[in-house]
């Protein structure tokens, strides 16, 4: 096994993080040169100081030689966190591990190789982490999302090359004993075609809050603010709440995204979303689930929802049972499934929601059949990965359009406001400093799906 990290990875980064470098000295020249104030030069070693942290860890992580070979005799190491050969006899164990928890739902780490020395066997370095086998200290190595190296191969291949060594501890690799996955849902073309439909839709959402209530807040701030200093200060407090009530209705449409990307099984009586992510499963044995109507949870279209209750009582959509575009139903051996499950639950309301499945499932079409997917990714989803990173430069571009209405409108009330004025200004300033490394994240994302097709080009002509 020869496990590098991908060149085109290393590149991104070497290439963002000397255009920060660059960058930071750049304003670090100006600031020498010209006089520009105390304001002016707190801002600039600001900017300053961020291209040095940011930029300086990326050409660090791009230079930085990265190589792990295992063989029958042990593994040659070369990374970051370890540099040696360490043989078989000082391997205590392999463990393929979940990352750890972060203290925020949603934000995961890719899985993670751990390494545990054999009794009396000192690697050199610090082991930091906690093997699940045992409970003995080990070192990572690294996340697989860094070495290009087939996820089914590396398990494959470790297995064999470690034997009895190796442990997969990893839920985003490993299905459990007598876990039933559920179908793709929407599966494509519907997929693509749900897809578009959602991103008009926010698309329509944002562009009705930028006309409708971020310019006409920012106008009556202005006019109020001309009038009164004090009732300038009570239309921009008012507008402040106005502003974050349409964000709430945002995020209520934005949630039915997140179930078209997510994945879904049943784990003997709990169901688990997202399992490309570790996720906490919700148990259908709890006495609590609802089978709702199309039109019951705002921003879910015509799909049919199975929920429980969440904060304040309000339903948690768990899982859609049909199309939010279209209404067409799941397969009808997924809805089958999950029936089976909230049947033999000892309450009655989940054997009611039983009872919706059950009616439901007569009218859902049969599973299309499923071919197994090719070990080579297809040429097409390195175009779909290249639309959504176009789509992501594209919300920075109109993002950007939001941080300088707010600057004009500080700019306009700052003629005639000692407090008012400056507040909008200063808001912008901390709008465009989140601006700001929001386009690097996205400008990141276009650049590597660029860098990616070309190396296909490249190794499909050799």
């Amino acid at each position: 096994m020869k496990l590098r990290r991908p060149y085109i990875d290393r590149l991104v980064a070497f290439l963002f993080g000397m255009l920060l470098l660059g960058g930071a000295a750049s304003v670090a020249y100006t600031t020498v040169t010209e006089d520009l104030g105390w304001f002016g030069l707190l801002y600039c070693w600001a900017v300053v100081l961020f291209g040095l942290a940011i930029g300086g860890p990326l050409v660090r992580h791009a230079v930085m030689p990265f190589r792990v070979d295992i063989d029958a005799q042990g593994w040659s190491v070369r990374t970051p966190k370890l540099n040696r050969y360490v043989r078989w006899d000082e391997v205590a164990t392999v463990l393929l591990a979940d990352a750890p928890a972060t203290a925020r739902r949603g934000i995961t780490a890719a899985p993670r190789l751990l390494l545990v020395p054999a009794a009396g066997v000192s690697l050199g370095v610090p082991l930091s982490e906690e093997s699940a086998v045992g409970g003995q200290a080990a070192v990572e190595l690294f996340q697989l999302s860094e070495v290009d190296y087939g996820e089914e191969l590396l398990l494959r291949d470790l297995a064999a090359l470690a034997g009895y060594r190796f442990h997969n501890l990893c839920r985003q690799l490993t299905l459990p004993a007598g876990a039933i996955p559920l179908r793709r849902f929407p599966d494509e073309p519907d997929h693509a075609r749900l897809t578009r439909w959602l991103d008009w839709r926010k698309a329509l959402l944002f562009a009705g809050w930028y006309l409708l209530v971020l310019v006409p807040s920012l106008l009556f701030i202005g006019l109020a603010t001309q009038r009164n200093e004090l009732l300038g200060g009570i239309v921009l407090v008012a507008s402040v709440a106005g502003i974050a009530a349409a964000f709430k209705i945002w995020r209520v449409f934005g949630g039915c995204r997140n179930l078209v990307d997510g994945a879904a099984m049943i784990n003997g009586t709990d169901l688990v979303t997202g399992v490309d992510t570790p996720t906490h499963p919700t148990s259908l044995h709890s006495g609590t689930v609802d089978i709702l109507r199309p039109g019951s949870v705002k921003g879910c279209g015509k799909a049919w929802l199975l929920t429980q209750p969440g904060h304040k009582g309000r339903p948690t959509v768990d899982l859609l049972l049909s199309d939010p575009r279209t209404g067409r139903l799941r397969s009808r051996e997924d809805l089958r499934a999950l029936e089976a499950v909230l049947r033999v639950s000892p309450y009655e309301r989940d054997r009611a929601a039983g009872q919706q499945l059950q009616e439901l499932a007569m009218h859902a079409p049969e599973a299309l059949p499923t071919t197994p997917s090719p070990k080579a990714v297809p040429a097409s989803a390195y175009v779909i990965a290249l639309w959504h990173a176009v789509k992501g430069v594209g919300r920075a571009v109109v993002l950007f359009g939001v941080v300088g209405t707010v600057a004009i409108g500080g700019g306009w009330a700052d003629e005639n406001s000692a407090v008012v004025g400056p507040a909008l200004i200063l808001t912008a300033a901390g709008l465009f400093g989140v601006w700001i490394l929001y386009a690097l994240y996205r400008t990141w994302g276009l650049l590597d799906a660029l860098l990616t097709i070309a190396a296909r080009a490249i190794r499909g002509a050799r």
